[in-house]
């Protein structure tokens, strides 16, 4: 990974400078700064949606409720990596830091994708340079969509607004089966491991996926009255649908008609770290309480990148003093309705592509 420097001029400062002063403030922040009751509610909310379907497909009989079942499963646990475990991974739904990684740990199996691999790569790579080639893990260029304008125009790229959903669709297995084996083996991502003992990543990432492919398909093929055939069918094509809304949810805050991608020169770029993360940030109905519920505060990403110490149930008071703050300082501050972030979404693609 290329490491950058920010603007650090006075001006570029002074709006974090005021923000955050504002924030804490207004906010409780011994309060919010850690899970309150209604972060672990939702919690516990998702968790018995979760396992009470996945306790019912064993005793269930109909092929198609075992698939509706599975796929109840499949994206309540997606929501509850939403919920605790991204908070998890910051640290912010417990003070005790050995207490977080639990949670984190245990807030992925329903997901599969490695909690720390995923930790380490998100907290060190994209909530630092976000949308920056070389630096940003997650626009790191692929052989299906052209996401940046850095990256090499191909000609089937002009119809990727069109096949993209079928791409989303199989993220999440990619990520599985091959995307956390190429973030723990490849010699490309040394930098995202320094630091963490090896041994015990290799324990953990090997624990971890023995639990999530003992849940998802070991003890229902050894339990349940379906066949592994039809099983193994339910878990590819659920996890598909998983998979897109994971994508609808998170895609479209990052890449966005506005959003800034920097052209850096001499390991600089033009703005301070508060601004880039505005620039290249864009909310989904960011004051609605249904939206924030149902993605973890996913819908509020310039609060979540502005104030990542923070639970995400404080944002809902944080998104006001952003609103005003940039407004006072002239500068962008993307909100739009989740329908209008994927419309932008897939504009962007459909321009990425021509």
């Amino acid at each position: 990974m290329k490491k950058l420097k920010f603007n650090k001029s006075i001006d570029q400062k002074m709006f974090y400078v005021s923000l955050k002063n504002q924030v804490y403030t207004e906010i409780d922040t011994t309060k919010f700064s850690f899970g309150t009751f209604s972060f672990w509610m939702k919690g516990l909310f998702w968790i018995l949606i979760a396992y009470s379907s996945y306790l019912l497909l064993f005793f269930c009989e109909s092929k198609f409720y075992f698939w509706i079942l599975f796929l109840i499963f499949q994206l309540s646990g997606l929501l509850i990596g939403f919920s605790l475990g991204h908070d998890a991974s910051h640290n912010t739904a417990f003070r005790n830091k050995k207490a977080n990684q639990i949670l984190h740990f245990f807030s992925f199996i329903t997901v599969g994708i490695d909690p720390l691999l995923w930790g380490l790569r998100h907290i060190r790579s994209h909530h630092l340079y976000a949308n920056v080639e070389g630096s940003d893990i997650d626009i790191d260029e692929n052989p299906f969509l052209r996401l940046a304008p850095c990256h090499e125009k191909k000609s089937f790229h002009r119809f990727q607004h069109i096949y993209a959903p079928f791409v989303y669709m199989l993220a999440l297995l990619h990520s599985v089966f091959i995307g956390d084996w190429i973030y723990l083996f490849n010699k490309k991502y040394e930098w995202m491991r320094e630091g963490v003992n090896k041994a015990e990543l290799y324990f953990r990432f090997s624990t971890f996926k023995i639990i999530y492919f003992s849940l998802v398909l070991i003890l229902p093929i050894l339990f349940s009255s379906t066949n592994a055939s039809f099983i193994i069918i339910t878990y590819l094509t659920t996890s598909a649908f998983t998979s897109l809304l994971f994508v609808v949810m998170l895609v479209g805050t990052h890449f966005f008609e506005e959003a800034l991608y920097p052209d850096i020169s001499d390991d600089l770029l033009n703005d301070s770290w508060a601004i880039h993360q505005l620039k290249t940030s864009c909310d989904w109905n960011a004051n609605n309480y249904f939206a924030q519920f149902l993605s973890g505060g996913a819908n509020c990403h310039a609060a979540h990148h502005l104030f990542p110490n923070l639970c995400h149930t404080s944002y809902s008071s944080i998104n006001p003093i952003i609103e005003k703050e940039t407004l006072r300082f002239n500068l962008p501050y993307h909100n739009k309705t989740l329908l209008k972030m994927m419309q932008s979404h897939f504009k962007h693609l459909k321009a990425m592509g021509t």
